[in-house]
């Protein structure tokens, strides 16, 4: 399997697509994750991956597809990496909510689009412009007020191990979006082993380390039924990073915690606010300056750069 860097491959329209559709795959699952209760960090993951092998496996069957032969020749230090992005990104993201407050941690961990936008930068060996930093600042901006409305107070904020599991979560789903950028030859059926893998170890944790705590049975149906869509969703977003303008998709990442708020608001179940429509401006236009900032550069003339 070829391994060369990404370099000179245009960025497609379909893969930009992809990862742009699981942002919002994303966001409208979390909503229903969210009201998961008296679930260990472990065990979610391990149900929510052990899902996600079974979407793979139910696409390769259905597609009559033999992965093997390319599995095969996948290293085994980007399966390590698989498992440390996507397991680890996971059970950080989960212990981080439940030890932490969740508007803190939410905010930690949202910094990984602005992640993304810079190590996609730098692992595609591009130039970090001025209007990626832009993008990035107005996307946290737009987290930062999208939670502020919703009571986050920086004055009472005390350091929890959840920060530093949010930290972990952030910069873990980071460093794999960025290697699948720079990497966009390795196909994503690796994912499926990734899935298994991470499944298979912290479902040994929860079992044999911790005893096997209980879990309620509604709360692991809502986990089950979630993950196909997650397992879907992660499959768009590694397609994305591979084939589709990797920067861009880093930005139009903000959008999925702003994006849930206006679910709830269609929903009922959340009212809204000045703080939402400024959240969802801030990121448009942080989307928008991605999009457009290359375009917006102000270049020499020809005549002006003879004369220099």
């Amino acid at each position: 399997m070829d391994l060369h860097p990404f370099t000179l491959q245009r960025a497609s329209r379909w893969g930009t697509a992809g990862g742009v559709a699981a942002v919002f795959i994303w966001s409208m699952t979390a909503p229903i994750v969210a009201s998961v209760d008296g679930v260990h960090p472990f065990l979610y993951v391990a149900l929510g991956d052990g899902v996600g092998a079974l979407v793979f496996l139910a696409l390769w069957v259905a597609r009559r597809h033999n992965p093997l032969p390319e599995l095969k020749r996948v290293p085994i230090w980007l399966y390590l990496l698989g498992i440390f992005g996507i397991g680890g990104h996971n059970l950080t993201w989960v212990a981080a909510l439940q030890q932490a407050p969740p508007l803190e941690a939410t905010l930690i961990i949202y910094t990984w689009p602005l992640l993304v936008v810079i190590l996609t930068t730098l692992s595609l060996g591009r130039r970090f412009r001025w209007f990626h930093a832009l993008a990035g600042a107005l996307g946290l901006s737009g987290i930062v007020a999208l939670l502020v409305g919703k009571g986050l107070a920086a004055g009472a904020f005390h350091l929890m191990p959840g920060h530093g599991w949010a930290a972990i979560s952030a910069v873990s789903w980071a460093v794999f979006s960025a290697m699948a950028a720079r990497y966009p030859a390795t196909s994503s059926n690796f994912l499926g082993v990734v899935f298994l893998a991470s499944s298979v170890i912290n479902g040994a944790v929860w079992l044999f380390a911790l005893g096997a705590p209980p879990a309620p049975g509604v709360s692991l149906a809502v986990i089950a039924f979630a993950s196909i869509f997650f397992a879907l969703a992660y499959a768009m977003w590694d397609f994305g990073m591979k084939k589709g303008d990797a920067q861009l998709i880093g930005v139009v990442s903000f959008l999925t915690p702003v994006l849930t708020a206006v679910y709830l608001v269609a929903l009922g179940k959340a009212e809204l606010t000045l703080y939402l429509v400024l959240a969802l401006l801030l990121v448009v236009s942080g989307i928008g300056i991605a999009k457009y900032g290359e375009q917006l550069t102000v270049r020499p003339r020809p005549s002006e750069t003879k004369s220099r």
